[in-house]
């Protein structure tokens, strides 16, 4: 029997930092992974999408590559050869976390955990003892009750993320980060792609400016989005699928192969027998992390707040400090958000509508990178930053944007919101020039009626 300070199910963001922050603490630690280290985010999420992102983008500009003057044949796509390249990208990044894991001496366990007590789990048929336990069993793909999608080839994301070849005609259920992201993947690798959404517009979590943007964007390129449609049937053609719609009108969108992607649900299987009380499925967190079971903590998508892999890690770290006695809380006010499309969008804080909610009275910003110097000569006009601020006080209480690095200038503004910092501390600062995040310091002028490079609305 091995006896440990610290017993983690799940080696994925949120796992396998808790890990390494609870042996920095000197506690001796276990990590319990069914699969692969890295979870969902590593092997079937955020980094084999973003790898496929990457070759997106490389076929976008050689698509437009001719108006600079550069001309470039057509293309061949090799997914065979992409596949291959993701893949290597992974196993780079799992024997990474491996080797931080080792040289932090954290003890690696394969195998699926059961928990047999507030202080025992089995693994293959050996027990395991521990004083505290962290959850972090994550989510999986979430398909809903509707006729035709239990049949098979219906894909998720992560089948999508193997698949061997372009399909003709790709339908996605589900108009959400997931969604979109593969819609701009598969639309510049040729597929002629539909987008389903049961809500009135797509990204419905996102300030309702970047959300229109973002469709305006993509049926420019090509994708057709039917927001406001909910699916009641999916029929196997025999020469594809055939993906029964309703909205405002009744539609059958005829498709190759089709992606679900409408949500995830949580991995209770093998902590079940705790008794945890839950939340909509999902195991009840404090900002300590702490369930309500005293010695057991829970850190990333199984506890169902914001499931995003930074949110997960910083989870992961919050109950490894507490359980080494501090006093780490979670707050969610400023999670930056990024969506990998073409274009890109990073938001955090609050929306416009949240924001009025909350504040009554706000002021605006906007600035169009067609106005940025750096975007235009780089061939990307295309979006905006938007900063949203109390108008009492100034206070950073939001900022959007979508276009080029819109992920990476979110920092700039998420940093300003965590401080509690006001739009002024935006406004003030010399930005460097020719850069794409003047866009932030000119959209921060925008709001406070002193703009240099658009005009007065």
């Amino acid at each position: 029997m091995n006896q440990y300070n610290v017993a983690i199910i799940g080696g994925g963001p949120g796992g396998y930092v808790a890990a390494i922050r609870s042996a920095q603490l000197s506690l001796k630690t276990v990590v319990i992974e069914e699969v692969k280290l890295g979870g969902t985010c590593l092997n079937i999420g955020c980094i084999p999408t973003k790898t496929l992102v990457k070759n997106a983008e490389i076929l976008y500009e050689l698509k437009h590559a001719s108006g600079r003057g550069i001309k470039v044949g057509k293309p061949e796509i090799d997914m065979p050869e992409m596949m291959a390249m993701k893949n290597k990208v992974v196993a780079q990044l799992t024997g990474g976390i491996q080797f931080l894991l080792n040289r932090n001496g954290v003890t690696v366990v394969k195998g699926k955990a059961a928990v047999v007590s507030e202080h025992m789990l089995a693994v293959n048929g050996e027990e395991i003892t521990f004083d505290n336990l962290i959850i972090a069993t994550g989510s999986s793909n979430f398909i809903p009750p509707v006729p035709g999608l239990e049949e098979g080839g219906i894909l998720t994301s992560t089948e999508l993320l193997d698949i061997d070849h372009v399909p003709e005609r790709l339908a996605i259920i589900g108009g959400g980060v997931i969604g979109c992201e593969f819609a701009s993947i598969f639309n510049e690798l040729g597929s002629k792609v539909t987008i389903i959404e049961m809500m009135p517009n797509i990204v419905p979590a996102m300030d309702a400016d970047i959300s229109a943007a973002l469709r305006t964007s993509m049926t420019a390129k090509g994708i057709d989005v039917k927001a406001g449609y909910k699916v009641t049937e999916v029929r196997n053609s025999g020469n594809g699928y055939e993906v029964a719609a309703q909205g405002n009108t009744e539609d059958t969108i005829h498709a190759d192969k089709v992606l679900v992607s409408v949500g995830r649900k949580s991995n209770l299987d093998g902590v079940d027998a705790l008794g945890l009380e839950l939340e909509r499925n999902y195991i009840k967190v404090n900002e300590r992390m702490e369930t309500s079971i005293k010695n057991i903590y829970a850190a990333g998508d199984v506890t169902g707040k914001i499931q995003l892999a930074h949110v997960a890690s910083a989870q992961g770290v919050a109950a490894a400090e507490n359980i080494a006695g501090g006093n780490s809380a979670m707050s969610y006010e400023v999670i930056p958000n990024c969506i990998f499309t073409l274009p890109e969008i990073g938001s955090a804080g609050m929306t416009e509508l949240k924001a009025k909610e909350t504040y009554g009275e706000i002021i605006v910003g906007k600035f169009p990178f067609s106005a940025c110097g750096k975007a235009l000569a780089s061939g990307a006009p295309e979006g905006f930053v938007k900063v949203i601020a109390d108008k009492r006080t100034n206070k950073l209480v939001g900022c959007h944007i979508i276009g080029q690095t819109a992920a990476e200038l979110i920092s700039e503004a998420s940093v300003v919101m965590q401080s509690g910092g006001k739009i002024t501390d935006i406004a003030d600062t010399i930005h460097a020039h020719p850069t794409i995040s003047e866009a932030v310091c000119e959209a921060a002028l925008a709001a406070l009626d002193k703009p240099v490079h658009t005009v007065k609305l």
